[in-house]
């Protein structure tokens, strides 16, 4: 894994090469645009937000960063689907049951229309 995370009892560092790991800097904006501390914020059960301002933001927030992360897993299933996982192996790397092949078929699918393409009707192993 590129990005790296190092926590000692005073601080923690988050690693990455911006070049190699982010490209297009989705890392970088999700962290300037604060959406990386909100989610972390609301991740790690913070007090009940008194301003329901910052209570909406930490909801947008969040919210867009789990879209983001919701299409880079459709695409990276459609990865692995075309490097041979089977959907049973599929099923299992997603939800951790090998049994929920009907559930792996649609983040798969719906990779696939963020690609733009169409799933293989033969594509059904």
């Amino acid at each position: 894994m590129a990005v790296s995370i190092d926590m000692t009892t005073t601080a923690t560092t988050i690693t990455w090469d911006p070049q190699d790991d982010d490209p297009r800097g989705h890392l970088v904006a999700a962290i300037r645009n604060g959406r990386l501390e909100d989610a972390l914020t609301l991740l790690g059960g913070a007090p009940a937000v008194d301003d329901q301002g910052d209570a909406a933001r930490l909801a947008r927030s969040t919210m867009a960063l789990v879209t983001d992360l919701e299409r880079r897993l459709r695409v990276l299933a459609v990865h692995l689907r075309a490097e041979g996982m089977s959907w049973p192996q599929l099923a299992n790397a997603l939800y951790g049951d090998p049994a929920r092949h009907s559930s792996a078929r649609r983040v798969y699918e719906a990779g696939l229309r963020i690609l733009g393409t169409q799933p293989d009707p033969a594509d059904h192993s």
